[in-house]
């Protein structure tokens, strides 16, 4: 049970860091720090940090033979990154991150296309009540933001569910840890170049930006990464997914009590039919859903 608890609180751990993210973000657009370039430092403090860890820990690294993979889902990550945060730009905080959360209902549907995975009425159940839940969530919040920040967000939706879908067979018999720094630096170098040919990746050098954008690259990026990996090895997959779904929780608080969002009546139902679905979705027995983030 001592590992079931500690498996659990590093989840946690996990989650308030992702959760975290919107907001940091949101305060780095107020403090002057464009979308490329925040995303660019994210991912080059993010993997950074990640080969620390694994040089600091003698872990094994990717074979070399399977770097192609691993690149391309860094470039898949990289399109849906971009998206999500064009989107979050765009709109409220909690709505961006409520629409994002749909994506386990998305990745049953790619995964039923790619895969010929069955549609089971658990899935089919899931799929009504997050489709149901993205629409009273963005229907309700459409004052706060703009039909191109939803659509955007939406299109990050498809970018994360192709990247989970594919990535199940691209990160088979890797070591988690040194595979993800691996993609995570093709997303960064990526982000990084189109940063430099559109403009640059510099931010204003005062406290505050740079503060954020430490907080984001460690504390929602590097940080949470490692820590649901490890929860993963110490309590399963499927708890550890489940745990995950707090994530909107702490956006959602955090949105407003640093940022000031609020959700309107039937934005609330939205957000209970989406956490409604995923959670079914994570307890479906043996379930292929995925467990979220890189």
């Amino acid at each position: 049970m001592r590992r079931i608890t500690r498996g659990l609180l590093i989840v946690f751990v996990a989650s308030l860091g992702y959760g975290a993210l919107p907001i940091f973000a949101k305060l780095a657009f107020a403090a002057g720090v464009d979308v490329l370039p925040l995303l660019a430092w994210r991912f080059l403090l993010g993997s950074g940090s990640l080969w620390i860890f694994v040089v600091a820990t003698g872990r094994p690294r990717p074979p070399r033979g399977r770097w192609n993979g691993l690149v391309l889902l860094g470039l898949l990550y990289a399109f849906n990154s971009v998206c999500y945060m064009l989107g979050l730009d765009r709109l409220p905080a909690s709505v961006a991150t409520l629409v994002l959360f749909s994506y386990p209902a998305m990745t049953v549907l790619l995964s039923r296309f790619r895969l010929g995975e069955r549609l089971t009425p658990r899935r089919i159940a899931a799929l009504a009540l997050t489709t149901i839940g993205c629409a009273l969530t963005v229907g309700a919040g459409l004052g706060g933001g703009d039909p191109l920040g939803v659509g955007l967000v939406m299109l990050a939706v498809v970018f994360l569910a192709a990247w989970i879908v594919r990535s199940h067979g691209v990160f088979a018999g890797l070591p988690p840890i040194s595979a993800t720094a691996t993609a995570l630096t093709s997303t960064a170098v990526a982000i990084s170049v189109t940063g430099l040919a559109t403009g640059g990746i510099g931010v204003p050098l005062a406290p505050a930006p740079l503060l954020l954008l430490g907080a984001i690259g460690l504390f929602s990026t590097a940080i949470p990464i490692t820590a649901f990996l490890i929860g993963i090895q110490w309590i399963g997959p499927g708890r550890a997914a489940t745990a995950a779904t707090m994530e909107p929780a702490v956006t959602l608080a955090l949105a407003a009590a640093v940022l000031g969002d609020r959700l309107s009546a039937g934005q609330w139902i939205g957000a209970a039919l989406i956490l409604a679905g995923v959670i079914s979705l994570r307890l479906e027995p043996r379930s292929d859903i995925p467990d979220g983030h890189p």
